[in-house]
């Protein structure tokens, strides 16, 4: 019963918020340009304005974390000028897109405060490990729900899709935020082990 319900929950309320995710991050690229300009530093970090958080980072702000500033494989185009106007841009846009909706309760969950987090398929999937696997996890009458597989399907490119929630079947003590993604992804460059 619970597969069953779980996966009604899927197709009728998370795969759509995942659309509209998707939503939301394609018009990030002017929202972004737009909006940029008007940053300001809250709490010690720069952000955008706060109407237009959706579009920003509520960790690390419009800068990016270290690793991104002083990293050429992170920041390729602007690991020289890591605070510039377009390393700010390609960091909101390209890096962490609508980053910022983790903020909200209909994009994000925190792990640890849910109950009854189940997996089927594969516990584990990830860069050259393969498999599918679908979970869930419930925080009162709300549930959480994702999909995951990775497939190898040929020596340069692996298939990766990546729907709704990013639970983690085996991190239930996880207390930071965590978003949901939609992502397909037919050349994901394969990483064999």
């Amino acid at each position: 019963m619970t597969l069953l319900y779980s996966l009604i929950w899927f197709v009728l309320i998370d795969l759509p918020l995942a659309l509209l995710r998707v939503l939301v991050a394609i018009v990030g690229p002017v929202t972004v340009l737009l909006t940029l300009p008007f940053a300001s530093v809250r709490k010690g970090v720069m952000h955008l304005p706060v109407w237009a958080s959706w579009w920003g980072n509520p960790t690390y702000g419009t800068f990016g974390n270290g690793s991104y500033q002083n990293n050429e494989a992170y920041n390729p185009l602007f690991v020289d000028n890591p605070k510039g106007f377009w390393s700010q841009w390609y960091w909101l846009v390209v890096r962490n897109p609508a980053n910022g909706l983790v903020g909200s309760p209909l994009f994000s969950l925190v792990q640890a405060e849910t109950e009854e987090i189940r997996h089927w398929g594969k516990a584990h999937i990830d860069n050259g490990i393969y498999g599918w696997q679908f979970l869930s996890a419930r925080d009162g009458w709300r549930r959480y729900t994702g999909f995951y597989a990775m497939v190898p399907y040929c020596p340069w490119f692996d298939f990766e899709c990546r729907v709704g929630f990013k639970i983690l079947p085996t991190a239930s003590t996880r207390k930071r935020p965590i978003g949901m993604t939609f992502i397909v992804n037919p050349f994901k460059r394969a990483a064999r082990r």
